[in-house]
């Protein structure tokens, strides 16, 4: 017999577990389908070198308290229109009105008109780097803010062990809760009957859905893979799917350490994530390179120094180095340096070369990092889309986050809300509002929504 559940949740990535707990919580029978081997997304870790190592992608979409209402609501919705009218009641009209031109406004602006002097524009611009956005794009200037109330207010979370002891708690709550959870199986194509999405078709099995399937997919996929032609779908929201954008690539490199660098300001010892950079200067130059198809010739560095929070990630007395490269071409077709051969393909010797041009930065900060590297691994962009089929062209953040890809026109400006034209169907994920990150924003709400739709029909 064809396996039926109130509910389908297509990918598992932090949008996929939390919709799938939070509706299986609350009485609903769901099935989860993953295409990888493993639950987890970006959020699964590995043994890449020699000890473990950190989480593959990181972020927090936690924000302020005035402002969570709109950022983390339904967009076009009652509710976020009720957050809206209270803002401007409190914040008067000049008040909303700087926070509109805060959001029209790039990063660089932002630090230039606020604050005296180049600290601030090098402490904070690195950061629109891991929401996708580079120092002069639009949207910077609401995102810095949002940004540094949300880590002096909550932080970012490390996971002790690593993060895939989150996704094994989540595996051990899933199982607590019955689900049933299909993984190696990828979704091929949706499953309607008189326009109404039922169930989903894997290349193993098919799943009927008696109430609600939940995707976390690109709008590319949902809506030119997934969805047949003949689905209740507007033209023009086909258009839109097929014009989405994806951002720059990313790489991750994973280094083995013999013993702790020896930093030359002896402070950043004890500081679990330096951003090498120096603020808008280097962080515009290298991402206008890499959005042109060249490899930057001085790359923005993210590194990470987790093990000083939780010493279990190494053995004793090692160290290991998280480093994460947001401004990268998926086809690189040059060297802003020259000193790199690059035809469009990130091959071994490429690699290993940009992986040496990464390591001597960090050198200049850290001179006795040649001697006590021990082992590096580098997980290129070709490796992402690879891994992940929601990393296209190897952006991990789910396509582009550029103002007319945010906000009210996140995924598609004609379809902004997360229930699609399809009855049944919604779209989450970091292609979705609010956008990438840790917070699994889209499906909390998605999940919230259908159980309180229950709620109320089982009233009547």
């Amino acid at each position: 017999m064809t396996p039926i559940f109130d509910a389908v949740v297509i990918g598992s990535g932090v949008n996929g577990l939390v919709a799938a707990a939070q509706l299986a919580k609350s009485g609903w029978s769901v099935a989860l389908i993953e295409g990888s081997d493993r639950l987890g997304g970006f959020i699964a870790t590995e043994e890449r070198t020699l000890p473990p190592t950190s989480p593959c992608c990181r972020g927090s979409s936690t924000t302020p308290t005035h402002w969570a209402g709109i950022l983390g609501g339904e967009p076009r919705s009652p509710r976020v229109l009720r957050h809206v009218v209270k803002l401007l009641r409190r914040e008067r009209f000049s008040g909303a009105e700087e926070w509109l031109r805060a959001t029209m406004t790039s990063g660089r602006s932002y630090c230039r008109g606020a604050f005296r002097g180049d600290e601030p524009d090098v402490l904070w611009i690195p950061w629109l780097l891991h929401a996708g956005l580079s120092p002069d794009h639009a949207l910077g200037g609401l995102t810095l803010p949002v940004m540094a109330a949300t880590l002096h207010g909550f932080g970012m979370p490390v996971v002790a062990g690593g993060a895939q002891n989150f996704v094994r708690a989540f595996e051990a709550l899933l199982d607590e809760l019955g689900l049933h959870v299909s993984t190696g199986q990828s979704a091929e194509r949706l499953l309607l009957t008189a326009g109404r999405v039922m169930g989903v078709a894997t290349d193993g099995e098919t799943i009927r859905a008696r109430h609600a399937v939940l995707v976390s997919v690109t709008p590319t996929a949902l809506y030119g893979e997934l969805l047949p032609q003949d689905a209740p779908v507007p033209p023009a929201i086909r258009d839109e799917a097929l014009r989405f954008r994806y951002g720059r690539a990313a790489m991750q490199l994973h280094v083995a350490l013999s013993a702790p660098l020896g930093w030359r300001d002896a402070r950043l010892a004890g500081i679990p994530l330096v951003h090498l950079s120096d603020g808008s200067a280097s962080t515009a130059i290298a991402c206008a390179e890499a959005e042109a198809g060249l490899l930057p010739r001085r790359p923005t560095l993210v590194v990470g120094q987790q093990y000083v929070l939780d010493p279990s990630r190494v053995p004793d007395g090692a160290a290991t180095l998280w480093t994460q490269l947001q401004e990268l071409p998926y086809k690189p077709t040059g060297d802003a340096a020259g000193e790199l051969d690059a035809h469009g393909h990130w091959t071994k010797e490429l690699t290993e070369g940009y992986v040496q041009r990464v390591l001597a930065r960090i050198a200049l900060h850290a001179p006795d990092l040649p001697e006590k590297l021990l082992a590096w691994d580098a997980v290129t962009p070709s490796d992402l889309m690879a891994h992940n089929r929601n990393a296209v062209n190897g952006d991990p953040y789910g396509g582009s986050t550029e103002l007319d890809q945010a906000l009210l026109w996140r995924p598609l400006p004609g379809a902004a809300r997360h229930a699609t034209p399809v009855p049944g169907l919604w779209h989450i994920g970091a292609s979705t509002h609010p956008g990438p990150g840790l917070g699994a924003g889209s499906g909390h709400l998605v999940a919230q929504h259908l159980i309180r739709g229950r709620r109320r029909s089982s009233r009547r």
